[in-house]
């Protein structure tokens, strides 16, 4: 890889990279073979980065040469193309780039929940019609020595944190040694099947009783603080590229919040990557 390169052009070759693992070339063989799906997938997560509309990101593309000379392009698609390779994308797609693009787990994990606003509608006319348009709840299970993205789950409804920590645990496909979660999370029965899968629950206990306090003292601080990291990262994808969801389709939505998390996990290899080239220049000049 070029040391000169941009780090918004190291972000499309990892991309395009992680995207030859999970798509095929061509979805069908009857194809016009314009563009490759890899390709295509590409585009959007280079899209979420830039936090580009539709027609934004058509007019910005033609003018980055290097991004398709990266991706092997030789002309820039429409917009319209990349809207209809969206709305077919299957969403195990992006669930196993998820998983691919998140690496190998150090079994440290955190879970914490979100809400992202779904802006398809005109404020304006929910208020006259006085709908109640719920946000949707993501809750992202991350690493936190390298705070990436291993599962993820949406709704729009009122679930609780307890219902929700036990069937994203086993969606990820990593081995986890321990789990920390913040009060939300405090069930009995979450405990019991933490610990009988082999994971110690880092979860503090709500104070009811006396008995509750003593628990909670027994917990190191510096342990109990790893839940952070969760909230780290729930801020920076809101703030790196956008805390609404625009598609109506609660599955294209779905799919919304699943390509942030993969261009979230993309940007923490760019970011250690800069690290050591950075580095590396360092030592060679001194």
């Amino acid at each position: 890889m070029d040391i000169e390169a941009s780090k918004l052009i190291k972000f499309t070759k990892i991309a395009y990279g992680q995207s030859k693992q999970i798509i095929s070339e061509y979805s069908s063989k009857f194809s016009r073979r314009d563009y490759t799906q890899q390709q295509l997938l590409t585009l959007l997560c280079v899209k979420e980065k830039t936090k580009q509309k539709w027609e934004q990101f058509e007019d910005l593309l033609f003018n980055m040469p290097r991004i398709c000379e990266a991706l092997g392009l030789d002309k820039t698609p429409h917009f319209t193309t990349l809207n209809k390779f969206f709305l077919r994308l299957k969403k195990k797609n992006l669930t196993n780039l998820i998983t691919l693009t998140a690496g190998r787990s150090s079994g440290l994990l955190s879970i914490d929940g979100t809400c992202v606003d779904r802006r398809h509608t005109s404020k304006h006319y929910v208020k006259r019609c006085k709908i109640r348009l719920e946000p949707m709840k993501l809750t992202p299970l991350i690493d936190t020595q390298e705070q990436k993205i291993h599962a993820l789950h949406c709704t729009t409804t009122r679930k609780h944190d307890t219902q929700i920590l036990l069937p994203l645990v086993k969606k990820t496909r990593q081995k986890i040694k321990q789990l920390c979660g913040d009060k939300g999370y405090d069930d009995k029965k979450i405990r019991n099947s933490l610990r009988e899968q082999g994971i110690r629950p880092l979860i503090p206990y709500r104070e009811f009783k006396p008995k509750h306090k003593y628990w909670n003292s027994l917990f190191k601080e510096k342990d109990l603080h790893q839940r952070s990291k969760s909230e780290t990262a729930n801020s920076s994808i809101k703030r790196k590229y956008r805390d609404h969801l625009s598609s109506h389709n609660w599955w294209n939505q779905h799919k919304e919040a699943a390509l942030l998390c993969v261009v979230h996990n993309i940007d923490r290899d760019v970011k250690k990557l800069m690290g050591f080239i950075v580095g590396f220049l360092k030592c060679s000049v001194a």
